[in-house]
């Protein structure tokens, strides 16, 4: 990966996001080609895309709707712009419903009606085998492109035809071997050492609804935070539907030792219920209360209300919530206006709408080489192949693609009076990027 990874704060031009609206536009117009239908979901004058996410369900209602609302933002966005390869982009929501067996059936729909999976937001991915082996139009076994937001399970995390816009923490290239390489960044950990000292200790709480995701937590809690500043006096397994009395031995176990420092890494409701059971118990000996991205989040401060001031909350995409955020980075202003005001505050949008953008750049390529009858399914693999330091036009903290390799960067946050407010970098439009942001620790977690 090609790193900006100079120490300190690297800008988000705005102008990049105006010159890839330039690019866009030029890359589409085909030189008077007159389009076909060149692959399975692309005809004269459509290129449909599908969005499989876990919305319906009884568990978790309105699960990954952002990621929904999200891809769709997307297509509006590109449609004000000429569309994809000069095709008008539509959108198809396949809900996965929490169910193995209702994802393979979503990817089996999507192969035979879609010309690519964006965004997808699905749990229980446990088998691709019809992902991987997708037929295109020329009846080739070339595979269906996809670029999710969410890949919990090895299978999919390591399918050759995905691109995940979070790449995930095991490195597949190890996944058979014992132990495996795990990958994560490390940022926040660096400045909670800098700032707290080396000697911070606490408890971590685990979501243990899903193991892969579990793992996945696991090994990003313990590399990126515990071998850097905040060693763990106790673990615990939570499901994301406890109520706050089960918080109640986490807090205990925090005044028996005196704690300073929690984070927990499941739902941004754990994290809710733990500090609200800490304000009850009257713990003050924590000194930084940790949470991932998933706490970025309007409904995150409306649970917790004055319960979660101090939040310290890691984000690795453009903090899109803030005006000032819009008012400097473009991409993140444009998200929100075609997303909507609301919806783009969803779980996992920022992150779908990222997706999109990459199938953009990639689809771009292939006009750029073989005009617009030359987007096939193949083609389109073959330039995301190519894609290494992708950053979404400053939406997203640069990622290497391709390599599905973690950034480097990231930004800090803190909830103050009922707010998030940059901690680091400071400055709107500006991601925070250091040589050592990134880790990688070997542990057996596959068995």
């Amino acid at each position: 990966m090609t790193r900006a990874a100079s120490a300190g704060a690297i800008a988000l031009i705005a102008a990049l996001a105006a010159t890839s609206t330039v690019s866009v536009a030029g890359a589409q117009s085909g030189g008077g080609e007159k389009r076909q239908a060149s692959e399975v979901g692309v005809t004269p004058k459509e290129i449909r895309i599908a969005v499989v996410a876990d919305v319906e369900t009884s568990v978790a209602p309105g699960l990954f709707q952002g990621a929904v609302d999200g891809v769709r933002g997307f297509a509006k966005y590109m449609n004000k712009h000429g569309g994809l390869a000069g095709r008008k982009v539509v959108v198809d929501f396949i809900d996965s419903k929490l169910s193995a067996d209702e994802a393979r059936n979503a990817i089996i729909t999507a192969c035979q009606e879609d010309f690519a999976m964006v965004g997808t937001a699905a749990l229980f991915v446990n088998n691709v085998d019809d992902m991987a082996s997708c037929v295109d139009k020329a009846g080739a076994a070339t595979g269906l492109p996809d670029i999710p937001f969410v890949t919990t399970e090895v299978a999919h995390q390591c399918n050759p035809t995905t691109f995940p816009m979070a790449p995930p923490q095991l490195i597949c290239a190890t996944k058979d071997q014992h132990p495996q390489t795990y990958q994560g960044t490390a940022a926040r950990g660096l400045y909670y050492k800098k700032k707290f000292g080396k000697d911070l200790h606490g408890a971590y709480v685990f979501g243990s609804d899903l193991k892969a995701a579990r793992n996945s937590s696991f090994s990003s809690g313990l590399g990126q935070i515990r071998t850097i500043c905040c060693k763990s006096d106790e673990d615990f397994d939570l499901s994301a539907r406890s109520p706050q009395s089960a918080f109640t031995p986490v807090v205990q176990a925090l005044k028996d030792k005196n704690g300073s420092y929690a984070q927990v890494t499941g739902s941004y409701n754990m994290t809710v219920a733990l500090r609200k059971e800490a304000k009850l118990q009257g713990l003050s000996s924590v000194k930084v209360w940790d949470c991932g991205t998933q706490c970025y989040d309007r409904e995150f401060l409306e649970q917790g209300g004055a319960d979660v001031d101090g939040q310290y909350v890691d984000a690795l995409y453009a903090p899109f919530l803030d005006p000032a955020e819009r008012k400097a980075n473009k991409i993140a202003a444009d998200y929100v206006k075609f997303t909507g005001e609301q919806e783009a505050g969803g779980l996992g949008g920022a992150y779908a709408f990222s997706a999109g953008l990459a199938l953009r750049d990639a689809v771009n390529s292939v006009v750029e080489q073989d005009g617009v009858n030359g987007v096939t399914r193949k083609a389109v693999l073959e330039q995301l192949n190519s894609i290494h330091e992708f950053g979404a036009d400053g939406l997203l903290a640069p990622i290497d693609l391709a390599g599905r390799k973690v950034s480097n960067c990231h930004v800090l946050l803190q909830v103050k009076d009922g707010d998030f407010q940059r901690i680091q970098p400071k400055k709107p439009g500006t991601f925070h990027c250091t040589k050592k942001g990134t880790y990688e620790v070997k542990l057996d977690l596959l068995t």
